[in-house]
């Protein structure tokens, strides 16, 4: 058995920071990652760069900007010089057995090309995009379990559920047609401990498990469809001012539009729904940390819980994420390290997903030399008094031809970006403020620490706080978007 710690990183998809017991939300049943925070460090300034999982996820494996990994859409191919660089390949270059199980969504790359020795689990490509749930080892298990899955549906919905989800009696919830011993999660929770079982001794790995809940749709298995009580939901307080009080390209968007019809109750409904699938995703993370008590690993293990994006379920009545979308409901994520030699720390250092690479690598001793926009957190791990390492984040976001499809697997250099057809978000995020650059509408500034803290259009007295936020956003974004810079500085 190797000495050197093992390290076990275990994703959710689209949870957003405020869905855990430990920060703070009454409805939540997360009772494995609360005891996670509690013996170890939980970062509550963690932002993704790009509210969406693609560009999310490259910029956690390749710990690079998405201007500077191109992965600008969900399905845009990374940059061709990078399929081949990441983080598995700077463990597996270490010494360690490198296993990815679940949702990739790093588009143009695989998970063996990114120096994963054995991935499991793995979502089909269909026409250029990996399909998250499409996985069709899991499609073979639930159809030799009885089930009848709806023929190249991409969430494995069958046609109970896609009833369910349309009954206008209950609109987009229901309760899954599949029993949860036969449901995705538990399956492949299933799948990536007998592939931790395959693991040589005498050796540490690195592994990633990347579960697709609590993403939409909300087709919920028993218990979790009603586990969370109603009751201590609350809306959120932007709940009641709507879509129009954010700029005309979000209120306009489909983001707006797609729950407009919900009522206070079914809002409620869907929410609990929701907090029911990130229970779905911590049980499995309780399955996985018993899995590595039985191998008697826990105490050799570096365990780190995250998600990609959030979701704004409900914020301002609108829901899921995307290029339009840069606020703290879909750019904050919840991150929780746990290492043997730490102790419990929280901190709110801003920290970007960029981050999360390089701070794994110097905890666990690897060498960590290619390029990065990355920074290390790793003296923050039990030391909550540690100096930060930024003060401010950024996030940014594109759209090619105003396009969210983007053209499949296709590679395209942002460099390439024309004002004039296509589209880009930039924001920056400090502990007190968000401050939102459109290319295409106005702006938004957000006062964290006043009585109202949510984002407006800036007033005049704010003028020199908001040319400070343009000339730092313009000095970060101007090797690859120079004419945003000459816009944000004019």
């Amino acid at each position: 058995m190797s000495d050197r710690l093992n390290v076990l990183v275990v994703m959710s998809d689209e949870q957003s920071w405020d869905t855990l017991g430990c920060n703070g939300n009454p409805a939540a049943r997360t009772p494995h990652a609360d005891a996670l925070a509690e013996s170890g460090a939980s970062f509550d300034g963690l932002f993704t760069p790009f509210p969406l999982c693609c560009p999310s996820r490259t910029s956690l494996i390749t710990s690079q900007q998405p201007r500077h990994h191109h992965v600008l859409g969900n399905w845009r191919g990374i940059r061709p010089d990078l399929a081949d660089q990441g983080i598995g390949s700077d463990f597996a270059a270490a010494g360690y057995h490198t296993l990815y199980c679940g949702k990739w969504h790093v588009p143009g790359t695989t998970p063996q090309r990114m120096g994963f020795a054995e991935s499991v689990a793995i979502p089909a490509v269909i026409d250029g995009k990996d399909r998250g749930r499409y996985i069709e080892p899991y499609r073979d298990h639930a159809a030799a379990a009885g089930y009848e899955l709806v023929p190249g549906n991409i969430e494995n919905l069958t046609e109970t559920d896609r009833a369910g989800l349309a009954d206008p009696a209950s609109p987009h919830r229901t309760t899954a047609a599949i029993d949860l011993e036969h449901f995705l999660e538990p399956w492949q929770t299933g799948q990536f401990l007998a592939a931790l079982d395959r693991a040589p001794d005498d050796r540490p790995w690195f592994a990633v498990c990347s579960f697709n809940a609590p993403h939409f749709p909300f087709a919920v298995p028993r218990p979790y469809d009603t586990l969370i009580d109603r009751t201590k939901i609350t809306l959120p307080p932007t709940w009641s001012l709507g879509p129009d009080a954010l700029p005309d390209e979000v209120a306009g968007s489909h983001f707006a539009s797609k729950f407009a019809d919900l009522d206070e109750e079914g809002w409620l409904d869907v929410i609990g729904h929701y907090h029911g699938l990130c229970s779905l995703v911590d049980d499995q993370l309780g399955r996985i940390l018993a899995g590595l008590a039985a191998r008697g690993e826990l105490d050799r293990t570096i365990i780190c819980y995250t998600s990609d994006h959030g979701d704004m379920m409900g914020a301002y009545r609108m829901v899921e994420k995307g290029h339009l979308l840069h606020y703290d409901e879909t750019m904050r994520v919840p991150l929780l390290i746990k290492h043997p030699d730490g102790g419990a720390a929280r901190t709110d250092a801003p920290m970007s997903m960029t981050d999360l690479a390089p701070t794994l690598a110097e905890l666990a001793g690897v060498p960590f030399e290619r390029a990065t926009d990355g920074l290390s957190y790793a003296s923050l791990i039990g030391n909550a008094g540690a100096a930060d390492v930024r003060d401010h984040v950024v996030g940014e976001s594109m759209l090619w031809n105003l396009d969210s499809e983007n053209a499949a697997g296709e590679h395209r250099d942002p460099a390439g970006f024309d004002p004039a057809t296509d589209a880009v978000n930039l924001s920056l995020r400090t502990r007190t403020h968000r401050y939102n650059w459109r290319s295409r509408d106005r702006d938004e500034l957000a006062d964290l620490t006043a009585v109202d803290p949510n984002p407006k259009a800036p007033n005049t007295e704010q003028a020199d706080l908001v040319a400070g936020f343009r000339r730092t956003l313009a000095d970060e974004v101007r090797d690859v978007f120079p004419w945003a810079a000459k816009q944000l500085t004019h």
